[in-house]
């Protein structure tokens, strides 16, 4: 039996078609397999974690939304414990690194996917973006300030 939905992640809409292992992303053949918190995309694999509206692959954080699935539970599914006290405007630290620039200040309009500032994690600078369209009510960092994963950076209102 195979399912459609879209899957909009870091802000780019696809089209899925799941039938067993075979995927199709917008017509393009994918053999996909689940592998404990590893995804594997032909053989090639990926750590993913789902943390709500956020995927978190390979260490990096994408807005997620999926549509079309309905309210489908799966049993094996493991839940990720929160990561921070916060609402759904919080932006979060995707690991543990340092705050190299803020690209926003208080009061500042963002549309949901803008980017709030850079993280430096593992000698790569990180685009941390907006979850949602709003206004940014609280910055919780500076440059220079070390930050642990999961640490609340800013909120959205």
């Amino acid at each position: 039996m195979s399912s459609t939905f879209t899957l909009t992640l870091a802000g780019r809409t696809y089209v899925v078609t799941v039938n067993g292992d075979s995927v199709l992303v917008d017509g393009r053949p994918f053999s996909v397999r689940v592998d404990r918190d590893r995804v594997l995309v032909d053989g090639v694999p990926y750590e993913v974690q789902i943390e709500g509206d956020r995927a978190v692959v390979g260490g990096i954080a994408h807005g997620l939304r999926v549509e079309g699935l309905g309210d489908h539970k799966t049993a094996d599914r493991k839940e990720s414990a929160p990561r921070a006290t916060a609402g759904e405007g919080a932006v979060t630290a995707i690991m543990p690194g340092k705050i190299i620039r803020l690209l926003v200040g208080l009061g500042d309009e963002v549309s949901e996917g803008d980017v709030i500032c850079l993280l430096e994690a593992m000698k790569m600078e990180n685009e941390l973006r907006a979850p949602k369209t709003g206004t940014i009510e609280a910055l919780y960092v500076q440059p220079g300030q070390d930050v642990e994963m999961g640490s609340v950076l800013a909120e959205i209102k």
